[in-house]
């Protein structure tokens, strides 16, 4: 008698596993070949889609490409959480902005984790964070400070459609 395959269960196993192994975790120590990958950041402005899975499955087929072959692979993970998409759509739902992303940022980690799709969760930045924007911030003062940031007239390519 054929026992029924049940795929979840064996996806979350899986999971489990390559978390509590830290598969996905880069080493600074580490002495193997290292591998970079850095994916653009979703916004969380709502919950991903199909078209956020495509872009983000191809990431992590790459990095398990390289993780397969030995390397240390850092690739990790961050939200785009400054804009007006997100407080935007706070706004049409009566929440915060700040519960609004922080929300869909733990949504959206789920759709990850239920597609397969892993991380290292340790080196995870969320834009909007003070402890994330005040790097940016500093950085821009930095750079005014030593002229290389200013204001000045200058041709920009702009299409209006």
């Amino acid at each position: 008698m054929v026992e029924e395959y049940d795929f979840k269960k064996i996806e979350e196993r899986w999971r489990d596993f390559w978390r509590e192994k830290k598969f996905f975790h880069a080493d600074i120590k580490d002495t193997r070949k290292k591998f970079y990958y850095l994916n653009m950041f979703p916004y969380p402005s709502g919950y991903l889609h199909v078209g956020h899975g495509r872009n983000y499955i191809i990431g992590d087929v790459v990095t398990r490409f390289y993780l397969m072959r030995g390397y240390n692979i850092l690739n990790p993970m961050g939200w785009d959480a400054f804009g007006l998409p997100a407080e935007n759509a706070a706004i049409d739902h009566g929440i915060h902005p700040r519960d609004w992303t922080l929300k869909n940022i733990a949504h959206a980690k789920e759709q990850f984790r239920a597609w397969g799709i892993e991380y290292d969760w340790d080196r995870e930045v969320t834009t909007c964070l003070p402890d994330y924007y005040k790097w940016t911030q500093w950085l821009f003062l930095k750079l005014y400070e030593h002229g290389l940031a200013y204001k000045k007239r200058a041709t920009v390519n702009y299409c209006p459609t």
